[in-house]
């Protein structure tokens, strides 16, 4: 029976799959998928799964098809009623919001004054309603290769408008009666308010992760630490939060005199409740619903295995919302807590308990694999031992010990201030081992986005390998050489390309671009952009401040499998063309950095050259006349041959020839130096500019343009920046002169992919 509905699983998961994403990638799976059942499946076995795959066809279409708004953009007054908590981020208020119509939107509202977020900490309470007025906005599509996509996000969750929200005023507000399931999410949000209030900062947010699922207190680079190391699992309520939990209570009350049948009862009626006090998330949902399901054939005296149970469960969330097939967590959740299951057989053969731990970690890592090598670009080799020391310490000691403590500070403060001092301890030094690890090699390694071939062979051979362990085939040696030679191609896959790439980022306002040669013969960054920072009241202070480098440049990166960068390249010392640059050299190996020559005093004090010292990466200068090479590239250096007072003046002009192409880079060069470049250089030509200080009226002269005569024009400005860039002025200079222009706040990443002396540009946006 668990074989068949597992086999019933799999045939649901493509019946959803080919909707979302119809194509020859579908039909391939989908043709393979059958294939193996036609020669391993008797024929009424055959058309039960192939039924199943039409009936989540069905399904998922009849999903997309009501999965649509109501509105049309153009609607400025809403009145708007808060089923959940809304979250307020220094002086942004974000949450998702119910309208009249019954379709949510995700109100975004900017708060005024200190006392007015005092107020709607207060008073903003789900079950509030509220009039509003402002303006519908379209979420962001993705706008860089590999990136967050927040309007698929949203979409997902039937959400298809962002209300930017003028006022929000807490007197024209009323509250109205809440249902019981949002008294129980009231109860969870003052819940995580007490927490963060009564506990350290460096525990509270791992406290309110471990019992109420929320992590967004946790420390950003804690949070990323964790998920590097293959440990972001541990703060999620999963199946070991659910077993301890529903385990104790049943213990607990059957020690008390309550027979197992009303136990079993009573944790039937509790276990819903703590799906909503925990979040109600995709792990949440498996892992109760599993416990319900096994509390529910104890009552009624029926057998179920696990199998069967985790099955039913995967093909009944999957029933209800298609969409759920998307979230990463209902992903890791089933594959991992699958993989364990149809594993049981195989870790009972080993006696030892350590070993036994050691086992199931290698399992959860290898079911994980293709999740996490998709959507993160990378895993951790040693994750496989860390899980073996933090799985116990946070699922017997830090989870039991949080509630333990939590519950004797709502008693007596002075009671579990002794307590709270060990838990606070027992977290930092948890955290003190994860940092530490994860700058030993190993810990975590960059292998990058698999293409779909890669991707499809990986989920075989894993599942091959877990067959093959169980089994004890014969076979198994062999798909562990095909496992391990995937990665070693994935993880090699640039030196195997013969295609190079001229990306121009999308970082909002300023400048990055990424230069990739063919075979790997030559990876280069000139400049990390980097926003700017202005002084804020205390109270306006976000949780996580933007950071382009560690938000967009190392995540692409890492995406595309760069494991080192050959040159990073600062044209010049603006925080917009710089100000990244130290993250960039924490998280990617940089062989060397470059700036211009006669500059190295603008550099002074600059965050990146500590960490350069630091790291022992050599800091190089450039000026007019020097070439390098590499994989038969030539780059030559036409500017700075001077002192410039003028930091735009002193930007790097880099000269190359690739893809066919020549291509002048020329970071915020400007009006006043292009005379002396043009004459220095009067037969200078460049099929590509990027022009200029982003499109400022300073930069790409008339003139310039007449003499190098680029038949393509790139802009790196920021969608709707303060400084109006790109100027009409300069449009119309590239228009006059039939240039073509693309420009990264209405494209997006702009890219040129080139194979020996031909390319094609291409845009994220349409």
């Amino acid at each position: 029976m668990a074989k068949s509905l597992t086999m019933a699983a799999f045939s649901a998961t493509l019946g959803v799959a080919v909707i979302s994403f119809p194509g020859w990638k579908s039909i391939t799976c989908i043709l393979l998928y059958f294939l193996f059942l036609f020669f391993t499946q008797r024929l009424n076995h055959l058309f039960y799964y192939f039924l199943i795959f039409i009936i989540f066809v069905l399904v998922a279409s009849w999903n997309n098809h009501r999965n649509v708004t109501t509105f049309s953009g153009t609607e400025t007054q809403q009145i708007v009623y808060f089923t959940d908590q809304p979250d307020i981020d220094g002086n942004i208020l974000r949450g998702k919001v119910d309208t009249l119509t019954g379709e949510q939107l995700m109100l975004q509202y900017k708060i005024k004054s200190e006392q007015e977020k005092v107020q709607l900490q207060a008073g903003l309470k789900i079950g509030v309603s509220c009039p509003i007025t402002g303006n519908l906005a379209e979420p962001e599509r993705r706008r860089n290769p590999n990136g967050f996509d927040y309007k698929r996000y949203l979409e997902l969750h039937s959400i298809f408008w962002i209300f930017k929200a003028d006022t929000l005023s807490l007197p024209t507000c009323s509250a109205a009666k809440q249902t019981f399931v949002q008294s129980i999410r009231d109860f969870r949000s003052e819940a995580i308010i007490y927490v963060n209030e009564h506990f350290p900062k460096e525990s509270s947010g791992f406290v309110n992760a471990l019992l109420f699922g929320d992590q967004k207190w946790i420390d950003e680079d804690e949070l990323v630490t964790y998920q590097r190391l293959g440990l972001v699992h541990l703060l999620a309520i999963s199946g070991l939060h659910v077993s301890f939990l529903a385990g104790f209570l049943f213990y607990l009350g059957i020690r008390v005199g309550v027979t197992r049948e009303r136990m079993t009862l009573i944790m039937l009626l509790l276990l819903p409740i703590y799906i909503v006090l925990s979040g109600a998330s995709p792990s949440v949902l498996r892992s109760c619903f599993m416990a319900m399901l096994f509390f529910a054939a104890s009552l009624s005296k029926k057998h179920l295995t696990a199998g069967e149970i985790i099955a039913s469960i995967y093909l009944l969330l999957l029933l209800y919302n298609p969409n759920f097939l998307y979230n990463i967590g209902f992903e890791l959740s089933f594959s991992v807590a699958f993989s364990i299951i149809m594993s049981g057989g195989m870790i009972q053969r080993y006696s030892n308990k350590l070993v036994q731990l050691l086992v199931i970690s290698v399992i959860c890592q290898l079911a994980a694999l293709p999740v996490l090598l998709y959507y993160f670009y990378e895993v951790s080799l040693l994750g496989i031992f860390l899980n073996v020391l933090f799985v116990p310490i946070y699922s017997s000691i830090l989870l039991p010990f949080s509630i333990v403590v939590l519950l004797l500070h709502l008693v007596s403060t002075a009671l579990a201030d002794p307590f709270l001092y060990v838990l606070n301890g027992t977290f930092l030094l948890c955290n003190r081992i994860a940092d530490l690890v994860i700058h030993i090699p190993l810990a975590s390694v960059t292998f990058g986005k698999p293409v779909f071939l890669i991707l499809l062979l990986l989920v075989i051979a894993v599942l091959g390998l877990f067959i093959c362990w169980d089994t004890q085939s014969k076979y198994s040696k062999l798909v562990r050489y095909l496992l391990i030679s995937l990665l070693i191609i994935q993880y090699n896959i640039q030196k195997l390309s013969p295609f190079g790439e001229i990306l121009f980022v999308d970082i909002g306002q300023g400048d990055c671009i990424f230069i990739k040669l063919p075979y790997n013969r030559g990876n280069y960054l000139i400049d990390t952009g980097g926003s700017i920072a202005f002084n804020q009241e205390a109270w306006m202070e976000r949780r996580k401040t933007y950071n382009t480098a560690e938000d967009i440049i190392i995540p692409l990166l890492k995406s595309k499998g760069i494991h080192h960068l050959d040159k990073l390249i600062l044209t010049h010392p603006d925080a917009d063309h710089i100000g990244s640059a130290s993250e960039v050299l924490q998280h990617i190996s940089v062989k060397s950095i470059v700036i211009g020559r006669e500059s190295e005093s603008d550099y002074l004090g600059k965050d990146f050259v500590e960490v350069a010292k630091s790291k022992g990466i050599p800091i190089q200068t450039l000026k007019r006349g020097e070439v390098w090479e590499a994989g038969g590239v030539s780059f030559q250096v036409l500017h700075p041959y001077k002192k410039e007072e003028n930091t735009n003046d002193a930007s790097i002009v880099l000269y190359a020839k690739m893809g066919g192409l020549t291509w002048l880079f020329t970071g915020d060069f400007g009006i006043e130096g292009e005379p002396e470049l043009i004459a220095s250089f009067p037969t200078l030509r460049a099929d590509v500019l990027k022009a200029g200080h982003h499109g400022s009226k300073t930069a790409s002269s008339e003139e310039l343009v007449e003499t190098i005569l680029p038949k393509v024009s790139i802009i790196s400005a920021g969608k709707n920046n303060r400084y109006g860039h790109p100027h009409q002025e300069v449009l119309d200079v590239f228009t006059k002169h039939g240039v073509k222009i693309f420009r990264t706040d209405s494209h997006g990443a702009i890219t040129y992919r080139f194979k020996k002396s031909t390319g094609t540009f291409s845009t994220q946006l349409p």
